[in-house]
């Protein structure tokens, strides 16, 4: 079978210094489509007008993509896209494009759904595809496990897949192996033989016949008449975009601010000025001033539809039970309207066929559905509500004693297995007939009995600050916050002059920059390592390469500079954590020789204070390595997220807060996301994770990283 082929391109395959552009009547002899670059976050391709119109007049047939950017709203992304088409909606699908890193307030899949669909509503049916590659799909997708009826909603739209040197694409979920329609095999075709200026050109595959092609992409496709996007102006209503805009005396920045609106804020427009980057507007609350249009999306409200008279009572009267949720519909997958309280009455309204699902009115006027079952007769006594066992009393101590003695049973005699440090804060798992030995356990494992004369109860509600000593010189923090919102964060101190250690970034095991992922705890056990940390971010090498290096994991390319014991294998740059022989820690510049480096994110916390230029970003778990002022403290610090009841995340100035609160003076964040995680050795010599990390939106489950910073004491041989 002859491949029928087509190359992509952009802006990028016109040299700008020369007045020639894309020859497409070149490109139309070696190629039957080609797909355009339309624009990315509120930027459209400076090209995409004149390469769409020169390549219809060629003959060729086309589509283009969109390059969504989570920096900007979805809808308006997609309203900018669908603008530039002007009606001619091309030949191919309309790709939008999902690689990017960005990591702004419009991240994830959520948000990608959010743009398919505004692109669907504007182009009234036309085809949407999806460009992506594979190691991307997988790591920001849903789960093709917990969240299946999610991934599968991306079903619908045809895949264009990104895979280089070799026979067969590699195909995420939830496409079947050969359900590709595109595919970008290559990015160094010859710009010359496609007519670019450029020296390499990306070229693509379509999975059928020329037959095949031809009919499911005719020259002459159904266009169908272009919807009008919503018009601004006076009396406009504007959604906000950023989680937090200011609200100006002027149209300026230099004006004063006399107001916030937080994200889907409703506000409607006044005026605006000359060029419509400032407008006036009026709050719902009266407020009235400017915002830059920027952060603003017009926005179609629909007056809301009337609801139909509720149907007359039936007379017949109820009693709740136990509290009980009221619902739009006869459902539990109907949204909850309100909460019944244990004796309400209400009234019956209607029913379903089978009776099993009464449709309702409270006292209070709410009309909703509830089940049958839930519901006794009024005129029936009510049945006593159940007692909810108690929830388990679990106490909590402070040492008072400088080394308190850890045994393994409850009596002077039982044997010495270990040691709590003074002030130390433990769980107690159990206490002896007598009252006078407790039962604690630690974060290493260590479950032992200490005489209860040298501690000191602090409760049963576990403290928001949580201290214990785990190694010599080594000490594990965990710091429960409730505000700004849930952060749980853990944090290891090393007083590098408490003992002697020895340092580890992990060493590559294949050429050419090329290094081996393996989850943070199983680093810890192969190095024989006592604490590891998750190091820098990283990038698949899509595709693999032919002689595959790595016996576990796979072959990865580390973001920034990296080193492992005097052995640099990656010179990439970016901020770096440099520690030579003598354990000297750095960060802007070695201290000597390179003999161990792992870079990170960026900087967050430099002399003390907060980095420059951080940019405003949502919270997310996060991980972050500092040192004290005078180069004695080492501080790790990982903090859970995307885990509502236990974790939301932090952001980086909140990170910079966090090191800074233990005596940070320079700091740097490290991989975050599902890449954040930190291990110890446990008691029992097995590596111990002691957060909670989120890989593939499943708590609890580590990622395989590229490489990863570990310590170890130096123990006497």
């Amino acid at each position: 079978m002859t491949n029928v082929i087509g190359p992509d391109v952009s802006f990028y395959q016109d040299d700008p210094v020369t007045p020639a552009g894309i020859h497409f009547e070149k490109m139309r002899a070696a190629a039957e489509f080609v797909i355009i670059r339309a624009g990315q976050n509120q930027w459209p391709d400076p090209d995409f007008k004149l390469n769409w119109k020169e390549s219809k007049n060629a003959g060729l047939k086309r589509g283009c993509y969109w390059f969504y950017d989570s920096r900007a709203h979805p809808k308006r992304q997609a309203e900018i896209w669908y603008s530039l088409l002007e009606g001619d909606m091309g030949e191919l699908p309309l790709f939008a494009d999902f690689e990017e890193k960005f990591g702004g307030e419009f991240a994830g899949w959520g948000k990608w759904t959010i743009f398919l669909e505004r692109i669907k509503q504007l182009t009234g049916g036309r085809e949407i595809g999806i460009y992506t590659g594979y190691y991307y799909w997988r790591d920001h997708a849903p789960n093709p496990i917990t969240q299946v009826k999610n991934l599968e909603y991306f079903h619908q739209y045809p895949l264009w897949i990104a895979h280089y040197q070799t026979p067969k694409p590699k195909v995420p979920k939830p496409w079947l192996a050969d359900e590709w329609t595109f595919w970008q095999f290559t990015e160094t075709g010859s710009g010359a033989q496609y007519g670019v200026e450029s020296n390499a050109i990306d070229l693509n595959y379509f999975n059928g016949t020329q037959e095949v092609f031809q009919a499911r992409f005719p020259s002459e496709p159904t266009n169908f008449p272009p919807i009008p996007l919503p018009q601004a102006g006076p009396g406009t209503t504007h959604q906000v975009i950023p989680s937090v805009l200011r609200v100006r005396e002027g149209p300026g920045t230099s004006y004063k601010i006399i107001g916030r609106l937080k994200r889907d804020d409703l506000v409607e427009e006044i005026t605006a000025n000359t060029d419509r980057s400032w407008i006036k507007i009026k709050c719902v609350d009266g407020l009235i001033g400017w915002a830059s249009n920027d952060y603003l999306h017009v926005e179609e409200v629909k007056p809301p539809a009337k609801p139909p008279p509720p149907p007359p009572p039936t007379g017949k009267k109820y009693r709740v039970y136990l509290p009980l949720k009221l619902h739009e519909g006869p459902g539990n997958a109907y949204p909850t309207l309100a909460m019944l309280q244990s004796g309400d009455i209400v009234e019956e309204l209607g029913a379903t066929k089978d009776e099993a699902w009464l449709q309702v009115k409270s006292a209070s006027g709410q009309i909703g559905w509830v089940r049958r079952d839930d519901l006794f007769s009024d005129h029936l006594p009510i049945p006593p509500q159940p007692t909810p066992p108690p929830p388990p009393v679990v106490d909590w101590y402070q040492v008072k004693a400088t080394a308190l003695t850890a045994r393994d049973a409850p009596s002077p005699a039982g044997k010495t297995i270990g040691y709590f440090s003074s002030d130390d804060i433990l769980q107690a798992l159990d206490f002896s007939a007598d009252g006078t030995w407790v039962k604690l356990q630690r974060i290493d494992g260590l479950q032992a009995w200490a005489h209860g004369k040298y501690l000191k109860l602090l409760g049963d509600v576990q403290p928001r600050t949580l201290r214990q000593k785990i190694f010599t010189g080594i000490t594990y923090f965990r710091k429960i916050y409730d505000t700004p919102r849930s952060i749980l964060a853990h944090v290891l101190t090393i007083d590098l002059r408490a003992a002697r250690y020895n340092f580890l970034v992990t060493p590559s095991e294949a050429s050419n920059e090329m290094i081996c992922t393996k989850t943070v705890s199983a680093f810890l056990e192969e190095y024989g390592m006592d604490i590891a940390i998750n190091g820098d971010g990283f990038s698949y090498i899509d595709p693999p390469p032919a002689n595959q290096p790595c016996s576990k994991g796979e072959p990865v390319f580390t973001n920034g500079l990296a080193a492992s014991r005097g052995s640099i294998y990656s010179q990439r740059g970016g901020p770096t954590v440099y520690i030579n022989r003598n354990n000297n820690i750095s960060f802007k510049k070695p201290i000597g020789n390179i003999y161990n480096a792992v870079s990170g994110d960026r900087m967050i916390l430099e002399k003390g204070k907060l980095a420059a230029n951080l940019a405003v970003n949502t919270p997310n778990p996060r991980t972050a390595i500092g040192v004290s002022g005078d180069s004695r403290t080492l501080i790790l610090a990982v903090v859970d997220g995307k885990q509502p009841g236990l974790s939301e995340g932090i952001t980086y100035s909140e990170l910079a807060d966090l090191l800074s609160s233990f005596g940070g003076y320079t700091g740097i964040s490290m991989d975050g996301g599902g890449s954040s995680t930190l291990a110890i050795r446990g008691v029992d010599g097995k590596a111990r994770v002691i957060n909670s990390p989120i890989d593939a939106n499943i708590p609890g489950k580590e990622r395989a990283v590229a490489n990863h910073l570990g310590i170890a004491l130096r123990r006497p041989s």
